[in-house]
């Protein structure tokens, strides 16, 4: 039994009937569904590149990398057209819609380089840090500023600290 102000399981909010949350679970459950139902539905290489979107008012949106297979999948659209409408998860299906989606390449969103600091910029900060005023405001600037190592090491070397 829960306290009066405890917070509430994830596993029970999930279990909930009848919530948003529990909407919103059965949304993705359909959703996953249907891209499964897409995908075995072509031919491996496309399936394997391919991404479902939403199916609303008979149309369902498919995304693709490229140009070149958006045009392979428009040539398939009306036999995969044919093999959804067997499936209860498109009933009213009737237009299919393809748009380009690049993926972009994984090293580029990941990877960030790190940039010597500037020790005209680290004087610079040491500098706003003691025209502060609030005390208190003062004292976390220079905890902050004294946290990287390499704005540490330039005033160090400048007699700074």
């Amino acid at each position: 039994m829960r306290h009066p102000g405890q917070l509430k399981s994830l596993s029970s909010l999930l279990k909930q009937r009848g919530s948003h949350l529990d909407t919103l679970k059965t949304e993705a459950e359909i959703q996953a569904a249907r891209a499964e139902a897409v995908r075995s539905a072509l031919a491996t290489h496309l399936a394997k590149q391919i991404t479902t979107g939403d199916l609303q008012h008979g149309l369902l949106t498919l995304y693709v990398p490229s140009a070149g297979l958006a045009t392979e999948l428009r040539f398939e659209e009306r036999t995969l057209i044919e093999k959804l409408q067997k499936n209860q998860l498109f009933k009213g299906i009737r237009r299919i819609q393809i748009r380009v989606r690049p993926t972009p390449p994984p090293d580029t969103v990941r990877k960030t380089t790190a940039r010597a600091p500037d020790p005209k910029t680290a004087h610079l900060l040491r500098d706003c840090a003691d025209t502060i005023e609030d005390l208190d405001l003062k004292r976390k600037f220079q905890q902050w500023l004294n946290g990287y190592r390499a704005i540490r090491r330039i005033l160090k070397t400048d007699h700074l600290i």
